[in-house]
């Protein structure tokens, strides 16, 4: 057994294979970037190296730190976690040369299934069915789009050495074929250091299944189960289940078995993931996942097993601690990855500092991330992991609703909201899931019950917390009116601004006879609200006949507004001087920044004119690209971005002086 371990990652994953070392009484150290010496992950495990810049490019991704922070703790082997250098063959090779071993399959198998062209070739030779397609990598944009231009739309191109759903793009259309492949190409090269594509037939509506396989590199594989994983955004797992119940069992048997076939084949060692994709009672292989996989405490939860100590003892001991016999499922187990992430403007994730943290201890909990901390555009946005456990689908879905309810997180923008949008609804419960329900679920529109509800308590809460039985005004925000008496009815004017993802909202409010309490009303919907404050944080919200108590989370630097957070995640912003405060769609010409990220393009110049939805430039962060687009017609009148440079969420970096003519 190894006596000390460094982890090579960061976040839950760092947390969790810690965890586990320390249980078997294996020490433990972990690395570090500048932008996470104060991360939870350095001080949990307590003992960390500081690898380089914020940028994983620079830290987390540089073989020689990371062996060098090996040698220096004094660890005879790395765990790499996943993603970063998880999957990568030179990172085994070089930890080699100094006799440190890596935590994972050789650096061949790697490099054989850490490239999902090769993975093909692989599975055919295996007999295994594979998705249409090339199984070449190619880095030439010229040869990818003659492979597309040779096949039926849509595609997915799918960066040869990615995972995590980075570095994929379908190609609906000729017409963007160029611009899909160069994006695709960019993000595999930024998230790993290769930008070669393939070229796959897409399957729309399908299942995604994944095995996990474990094998002790001498050619004995057993598996763990299955589970699904089609309820995705941007090709990212966001629920998955296990174990899969609703196949034929014929197809899961035999999705089973190839998985086993595939491992066997290359005498695979540690964990590891084999991916199929389901249509129309056919299984196809998609790849495989050389590493640890985010979503494994769900087969852990179902099959009592620790699977980190399973990876651990297999690659130190050269053989597997269990036979396939002994791997027995029990109940049903259902994970959901809290995001800082806004669902309702295309999951684009969210920036900013963790200001309030309340995380249920109803469910396992895997978290990365605690109050006070950033989400950076760094890293993936992911807070935590919330894992339920039952006898059966329903019980663990409402198990896992509940513990979803008992959730803050104030600072950002989550999609807690919309994950119990997912698990309550009904096509999910019942388990007739395909990759693109979560689609069908934000094109439905079809909003949580509570939304008014919450949106009357969240500003009250804001107004109530400041108004201290005082004039609600001066350089914070002049008004020119009191609060605190007159008639029991909402103001003529609005006083302030609600926006909630997707929504907007003006609120006013009123004097509702006694010192304690407040009218609040919102698109003609007037409650009387009192609030009572206790000292662990917590306000009892009471209203006709119902008390609610809830966390609010009451910020000044959240976007740089003042807000509210109460339940759901609806925020409040006050009118300054009678406008909103850098209010995004205001029609002032101002495109700001939708989130913190490095500027990959501009694509006007000043004084030029430009038609509604014309892209301004190009960003990325969190190692995917985003686009800057003007919601309106007319001329650069002002550009306040560069390439290669760092803008923050909410910049202004482009004014567009509205064509009145043509903006209609």
């Amino acid at each position: 057994m190894f006596k000390k371990i460094l982890v090579a990652n960061r976040g839950e994953i760092a947390c969790r294979v810690a965890r586990t070392c320390r249980r078997l009484g294996i020490q433990v150290a972990t690395v570090h970037s500048a932008a996470d010496r104060t991360a939870l992950h350095v001080r949990e495990i307590g003992e960390s190296i500081e690898i380089g810049a914020a940028p994983a490019s620079e830290s987390y991704l540089v073989i020689d730190r990371i062996v060098e922070a090996a040698s220096r703790v004094g660890a005879d082997a790395v765990h790499p976690g996943y993603g970063f250098l998880a999957e990568n063959g030179d990172f085994a090779d070089a930890l080699a040369k100094k006799g440190i071993a890596f935590i994972g399959p050789s650096p061949e198998v790697l490099r054989q299934f850490g490239n999902k062209a090769s993975a093909k070739q692989i599975a055919k030779l295996a007999g295994v069915p594979v998705v249409p397609g090339t199984d070449r990598p190619s880095a030439s944009i010229e040869e990818i789009e003659h492979a597309v231009v040779g096949m039926k739309l849509p595609v997915l191109l799918k960066a040869a050495a990615g995972g995590g759903g980075k570095g994929m793009r379908v190609v609906n259309s000729a017409a963007t074929a160029l611009a899909d492949i160069q994006a695709a190409m960019r993000e595999g090269k930024s998230s790993f250091g290769d930008p070669s594509l393939i070229v796959e037939q897409f399957l729309p509506d399908a299942r995604h299944i994944e095995v996990q396989i474990l094998g002790d590199g001498q050619g004995n594989v057993v598996h763990l189960f299955d589970r699904e994983c089609s309820l995705q955004r941007r090709h990212q797992k966001v629920i998955e289940e296990a174990p899969v119940l609703s196949l034929d069992p014929a197809l899961r048997e035999s999705i089973l078995t190839h998985a086993v076939r595939l491992g066997e084949r290359v005498r695979y060692a540690g964990l590891g993931t084999v991916e199929f994709i389901v249509k129309d009672g056919d299984a196809f292989f998609l790849e495989v996942n050389p590493r640890i996989q985010v979503e494994h405490p769900v087969t852990e939860s179902v099959t009592g097993l620790d699977l980190v100590e399973l990876q651990i003892r297999a690659v130190a001991d050269g053989a597997l601690p269990l036979a396939q016999a002994d791997v027995r499922v029990s109940g049903v187990a259902i994970e959901a990855r809290l995001y800082a992430e806004d669902a309702d403007n295309g999951f684009l994730p969210s920036t900013g500092t963790i200001e309030n943290l309340r995380l249920t201890d109803m469910v396992r909990v895997d978290a990365g991330i605690s109050a006070g901390m950033a989400i950076t555009p760094y890293y993936d946005p992911m807070i935590a992991k919330l894992i339920a456990t039952a006898a059966t689908r329903i019980e663990a879905y409402a198990r896992l609703d509940a513990a979803l309810l008992d959730c803050t997180v104030g600072g950002v923008t989550t999609n807690l909201t919309f994950l119990r949008r997912i698990v309550s609804d009904s096509n999910v419960r019942t388990n007739e899931v395909h990759t693109g329900t979560i689609d069908d679920i934000v094109a439905s529109g079809v909003e949580m019950p509570r939304f008014h509800l919450d949106a009357h308590i969240a500003a009250g809460l804001w107004l109530w917390s400041r108004r201290n039985d005082r004039i609600w005004g001066g350089p914070e925000g002049l008004t020119g009116w009191r609060l605190g008496s007159g008639a029991p009815e909402p103001a003529a004017a609005p006083a302030i601004h609600l926006g909630a993802p997707g929504r907007s909202h003006d609120v006013t409010f009123g004097y509702a006879g006694r010192p304690d309490a407040l009218l609040v009303s919102i698109e003609s919907r007037t409650t009387t609200f009192a609030f009572h404050a206790h000292s662990d944080g917590q306000v009892t919200v009471a209203y006709d006949d119902v008390a609610m108590t809830v966390t609010p989370t009451l910020s000044d630097t959240f976007s740089g507004f003042a807000s509210a957070v109460a339940n759901a995640g609806f925020t409040v912003h006050p009118y300054l001087s009678g406008s909103l405060l850098a209010h995004v769609g205001a029609n002032d010409g101002q495109v700001r920044a939708p989130m913190m990220g490095r500027v990959v393009s501009v694509n006007v110049e000043m004084g030029q004119s430009i038609a509604a939805g014309d892209v301004l430039a190009v960003m990325e962060s969190m190692k995917m690209e985003l686009t800057i687009a003007s919601s309106t017609a007319g001329c650069v009148t002002h550009i306040d971005c560069v390439v290669d440079a760092t803008v923050e969420r909410d910049q202004v970096v482009f004014v567009v002086s509205p064509d009145v003519e043509n903006a209609a």
